[in-house]
């Protein structure tokens, strides 16, 4: 403390000086670590919001433009859905170990005849994928309307479809086994034909209970095997799954969720990315 003498006040001694240093830093210290511990928690907090909105903004043009999907005005019976077998994430070609895709047909002059595809490059014939940008493998869910691939959302790890039929035409949605429950079926072995239903236990809910042989996948050896398939003419419905990843792991945080994406059953084993699972059911209106 400050004293006084003959010579006038002799200031702090090097113990007080000290103590007031320590006592400096610690405050310091402190307020470091709250702004670090809020700074990480606002980063976090940016991550989880972009991967929702990532989702909601593939969920509103998906669901806008299948509901689309089938317009002809001219009732030909010649548009709708048309390809619902899994491809490979880089290259235009069937992959049975590959994403789901759904390809659909709209006439949009009304003529009443599809056009030509050119080369995937005509806008009556459109399709939703899982694209993989080379190099960073980042992956991206593409709508093509038949101008080009148009990025709708990045970071979308996996989609996954089902589909709702009527095989009688009576205007409602086929039951399994005549129970209550819509069949929401997927094309197993990749031959564009529906042979797998999804919801094996009958209960209205798909879930990881529905892969009874544990192998991270539902297939007919669960239980669900349709016989004979169903083309893909004779969908009415589809349901669809959105699973999106944020760009980086963020520190401090652990996914151990289990994700039910269509037929496939994903488990993150612990690492630090964020994921976030979106679906939706959407009932055609030209179909």
């Amino acid at each position: 403390m400050a004293c006084k003498n003959d010579m006038g006040p002799c200031g702090f001694t090097l113990v007080e000086l000290m103590i007031a240093l320590v006592v400096g830093l610690v405050a310091i210290g402190a307020v470091y670590a709250v702004y670090t511990v809020h700074q990480r928690e606002y980063r976090n907090q940016q991550f989880r919001l972009a991967v929702q909105q990532e989702l909601r903004g593939a969920l509103v043009i998906f669901e806008q433009q299948i509901r689309l999907a089938g317009y002809d005005p001219e009732d030909s019976g010649l548009f709708g859905i048309t390809d619902v077998r899994r491809y490979d994430l880089a290259r235009n070609q069937e992959d049975p170990g590959g994403q789901p895709a759904i390809f659909y047909t709209v006439d949009l002059d009304e003529n009443g005849d599809p056009d030509p595809r050119n080369n995937y490059r005509n806008r009556e014939h459109c399709n939703f994928r899982i694209h993989e940008a080379p190099g960073t493998r980042r992956r991206y869910f593409a709508w093509d309307n038949g101008a080009g691939r148009n990025p709708v959302a990045e970071n979308i790890q996996a989609m996954g479809l089902a589909f709702g039929v009527d095989q009688d035409g009576d205007g409602r949605l086929d039951t399994w086994n005549g129970g209550d429950h819509p069949i929401w079926a997927v094309d197993a072995d990749n031959d564009n034909r529906l042979d797998t239903h999804l919801d094996t236990d009958n209960n209205g809910i798909i879930d990881e209970d529905d892969d009874v042989t544990g192998d991270l996948r539902i297939t007919s050896g669960d239980g669900g095997r349709i016989d004979p398939p169903i083309a893909p003419a004779k969908i009415r419905a589809v349901r669809v799954w959105l699973l999106a990843v944020s760009p980086s792991p963020l520190k401090g945080h652990v996914d151990q969720g289990t994700y039910v994406v269509g037929d496939r059953i994903v488990k993150p084993a612990g690492d630090g990315f964020v994921r976030r699972r979106a679906q939706s059911t959407i009932i055609g209106r030209n179909l």
